[in-house]
């Protein structure tokens, strides 16, 4: 008679077999898992990824609270936009600070020259410096739906200038 050797009928098996095996543990309760799985199906309902078509911004959405209204923050930070020249003047202050910001680690940069690679980082942010004093020269002469997207990038979205 022929000695059974599955595991999952008791059967016993060598040492030498017992390396090759792989053992898989069945969970105690079907229930449990039957629960776990529901409850990862419920989490990805509430978390999917906003598709609304916007160019930035957050990946996901969140969970209305109190809802009826259907309207994101974003949504509502939009329609409350400012006027046109407030919306010109916080951006140039915005640019202007970054510009400052980049001109400070250029100049801790400069102590640093020697080392390799930092003639191209020291490039690359006075690049990063020209590309904003055009848009800062620009954004005077732009529309206002120009002027509109931009401010939504940097103070709505929270995203970079350039």
């Amino acid at each position: 008679m022929a000695q059974n050797t599955a595991p999952e009928q008791g059967g016993i098996t060598s040492p030498l077999e017992q390396h090759n095996a792989l053992v898989v543990e069945q969970p105690k309760k079907l229930e449990g898992l039957l629960e776990m799985i529901d409850t990862l199906n419920s989490i990805s309902e509430r978390l999917g990824e906003d598709r609304s078509g916007d160019m930035g911004g957050a990946g996901g959405r969140a969970v209305q609270q109190g809802g009826a209204t259907g309207t994101s923050q974003r949504d509502q930070a939009i329609a409350n936009l400012p006027a046109p020249t407030v919306m010109r003047q916080e951006l140039k202050k915005h640019i202007e600070k970054e510009v400052r910001t980049l001109q400070k680690e250029i100049q801790r940069s400069a102590r640093r020259i020697a080392k390799p690679g930092a003639a191209y980082h020291q490039n690359m942010l006075y690049a990063r410096i020209r590309r904003l004093n055009a848009l800062l020269a620009s954004i005077i002469e732009t529309s206002i739906e120009m002027v509109q997207r931009l401010f939504i990038r940097v103070f709505i979205d929270k995203q970079q200038v350039i």
